[in-house]
């Protein structure tokens, strides 16, 4: 099975993959196994099992995924701390924080038990056994219980799950009240992705970032970009797309046409 992936991959030129979505790329013949994921200063193993996981399909057929954020990602974990990865997936930043430097500690918070399994199997196939704190729930403006609704198939790694009325139970925490349970060390980075949660995200973690002012990279989208923005003025934060770090941003200004990994730091 992944003797046809591998193969059909070699008889087309790399630009062939390069513009096609994840859903034209699923229905390529599916790979099966393990994949070196690399970036420009480190590589790590991640597992793949009949096209599941979509960061691990995109890696495959195109060479690269999500490869800028992650660059950074390594950039700002090089120095000795504590580094949370909000919407964890299958660990692709937990794994760079600890391939940055293997004296860091990193917090992996994922509401969906099957990611967070993936994730788990992810940090095994590196010999990372220590350093990492997993944590399967939610990151909002509360701590509580709420509902976790996913829109794929049940057996495969999500990446569209969000707080909603319905769904799977889940635990759900504010980053502020998880950490003094977690860690003492200082708090150095902040990765968010949870699909639209982000600013409640920022709401629940205001005592972390007002004391260590991390640097944090976070998915920001048209409909929340104010608000994240006028959050992270109070405290002196300054705005970067992650693919192009060079100029800064007003975010009151900037027009989002689907969503951007802003890169934040004072």
């Amino acid at each position: 099975m992944s003797e046809q992936a591998i193969k059909f991959k070699s008889s087309r030129d790399e630009s062939f993959f390069k513009k096609m979505s994840l859903a034209e790329l699923q229905k390529l013949p599916q790979h099966n196994g393990i994949l070196n994921f690399k970036i420009s200063e480190t590589s790590f193993l991640i597992l793949n099992i009949l096209n599941d996981d979509s960061s691990a399909v995109k890696y495959f057929w195109k060479n690269s995924h999500d490869i800028e954020s992650l660059d950074l990602w390594y950039r700002i974990t090089k120095n000795e701390g504590c580094f949370i990865d909000v919407g964890a997936h299958t660990g692709l930043y937990s794994l760079t924080a600890i391939k940055a430097n293997s004296k860091n500690n990193v917090i992996s918070i994922e509401p969906y038990f099957m990611n967070l399994s993936r994730l788990i199997t992810n940090l095994r196939l590196n010999n990372i056994y220590k350093n990492v704190t997993t944590i399967m729930g939610a990151i909002s403006d509360f701590d509580g219980k709420s509902k976790f609704n996913i829109t794929t198939e049940k057996s495969y790694m999500s990446k569209g799950g969000k707080i909603s009325d319905h769904g799977l139970d889940i635990d759900v925490y504010q980053l502020d009240s998880l950490y003094s349970k977690t860690t003492d060390k200082e708090i150095k980075g902040i990765k968010i992705d949870t699909e639209g949660e982000d600013y409640k995200v920022l709401k629940g973690s205001q005592k972390i970032i007002e004391k260590y002012k991390p640097e944090i990279i976070i998915e920001v989208r048209e409909e929340n970009k104010i608000l994240i923005g006028n959050f992270l003025n109070k405290y002196s934060y300054r705005f970067f797309d992650v693919l192009d770090l060079k100029k800064e941003l007003n975010l009151q200004n900037y027009k989002i046409k689907n969503i951007i990994n802003l890169y934040a730091k004072v």
